[in-house]
């Protein structure tokens, strides 16, 4: 079964940025699609399983940016 979340972040600023969670979110097992929006500080997710959300928002702090709730 494909998710689907939004997920809202603090502190991207640049292209580079998010170009760099981008592929680090494609890069885990289960993500299908990742598409992220600067100006509203969003990142789109579509997962299965073995991801889960918790897995996603813990790659995305690992990666330098604070998930917003």
């Amino acid at each position: 079964m494909l998710n689907r979340n939004i997920v809202f972040i603090d502190n991207i600023e640049t292209k580079e940025q998010a170009q760099m969670l981008n592929e680090r979110l494609l890069n885990m097992i289960g993500v299908h699609t990742v598409s992220i929006d600067i100006e509203r500080n969003m990142v789109n997710v579509e997962y299965e399983t073995p991801t889960n959300l918790n897995s996603i928002e813990k790659e995305i702090y690992d990666a330098g940016f604070k998930v917003l709730s």
